[in-house]
């Protein structure tokens, strides 16, 4: 072990013990991940989730599967059933967003009695992803994210899923930014930290003890090796410290770890769970707000791979025993969220196998 990892370790415990002593910590991160998570929540979300109105209407029904609660999106009164329709799909960008736009879909989450889905999260995309971090109009960017929050508390939801991918615009890449020339990257560094601040105030101004389900954390700027300065998302981690920086103290930040969407060995989700907290204390440059804040999840992908086969099993990525088994694994090394993503597997539309079903069900009985 080398020396900047071994202090790395100490400042670590040191701040444990700080935490434990002067901040109210929520659910303080044991430094042994325990053998069993009793408070594991299980979240599904993929292309098949339905509508607010649906979920409504169906929820007796839907409350039936071995979930703790849904990834939601809010569909607009009178646009398309698409991503130009969406919520999550407009809100990073120079629009004001208008909740009255999305009237039908808020009112239906307020009026859905949900019993046993008790972590719901509303979707909000870095979509469409164009603005840059230095232009007066990404207030509209962080009027969104409030307005996310509003509604996430409003509809009693747990919070917000942050997904950071960039489907569009590459906002968190260096080189794509148009302001480049007038300003370094140190300069785009404290500008996105900044951002980050501002992005959750706004939110915790309205709901000071959500919690936020991010799809990647910290390591997706790393995972390829490139300097930050060129790394495709270099610049999340200066997002995240500011973020992390201006968290009330009840909110968390769970890193949602996309990376496990194929794990099958128990390997890969220890060594997964010690890269989210060692290597991003290491990273972070907020050290005590992020062993504060920061937690490990994990996602995984049902019908990962290009066949989902609803007869032969064997042909695809996990038979119903593998997907029992991460299933499993993902409950126990998680500090409190697995959210299972599909595409052609929808839960709601009778395209999930029986025996999938009772997979994830006894994963989750047994822990």
């Amino acid at each position: 072990m080398n020396g900047k990892y071994s202090m790395a370790l100490f400042l670590f415990s040191l701040a444990l013990i700080t935490c434990s002593i002067v901040v109210a910590c929520n659910s303080p991160i044991p430094s042994v991940k325990p053998a069993l998570n009793q408070n594991a929540k299980i979240i599904e979300w993929g292309w098949g989730t339905p509508t607010p109105t649906y979920v409504r209407d169906r929820i007796q029904e839907m409350e039936r599967f071995p979930f703790d609660g849904l990834v939601l999106d809010l569909k607009s009164n009178s646009g398309p059933d698409d991503t130009r329709g969406r919520f999550s799909w407009n809100v990073w960008g120079d629009r004001l967003l208008d909740l009255d736009d999305y009237s039908e879909s808020f009112t239906a989450l307020q009026n859905t009695k949900f019993s046993k889905f008790t972590d719901n999260f509303l979707r909000f995309n870095v979509v469409p992803g164009r603005i840059d971090w230095y232009d007066e109009n990404f207030k509209s960017v962080i009027a969104n994210a409030q307005l996310a929050a509003q509604i996430a508390k409003s509809d009693n939801l747990r919070g917000i899923l942050l997904d950071v991918e960039q489907y569009q615009g590459k906002l968190f890449r260096y080189p794509s930014q148009r302001q480049r020339l007038h300003h370094s990257f140190a300069d785009y560094q404290q500008q996105v930290r900044q951002r980050g601040r501002e992005f959750m105030q706004a939110i915790n101004a309205v709901y000071p003890d959500i919690n936020i389900l991010l799809t990647f954390g910290y390591h997706i700027a790393y995972s390829r090796g490139k300097p930050l300065e060129t790394a495709a998302y270099g610049l999340l981690p200066s997002f995240l410290d500011g973020m992390l920086e201006a968290a009330a103290p009840r909110t968390l930040i769970f890193d949602g770890w996309e990376f496990a969407y194929s794990y099958k060995q128990e390997k890969q989700f220890r060594d997964a769970y010690d890269l989210m907290h060692e290597r991003g204390l290491e990273r972070t440059q907020v050290q005590q707000e992020f062993i504060q804040h920061y937690r490990a999840s994990f996602g995984l992908w049902l019908d990962n791979g290009r066949v989902w086969q609803q007869e032969d099993f064997t042909k695809n990525y996990f038979t119903p025993q593998q997907f029992e088994n991460s299933v499993r694994l993902a409950l126990k090394y998680t500090d409190r969220y697995v959210w299972i993503y599909s595409q052609k597997a929808r839960w709601w539309d009778n395209r999930v196998p029986q025996p999938y079903i009772d997979a994830l069900r006894k994963a989750r009985d047994r822990g």
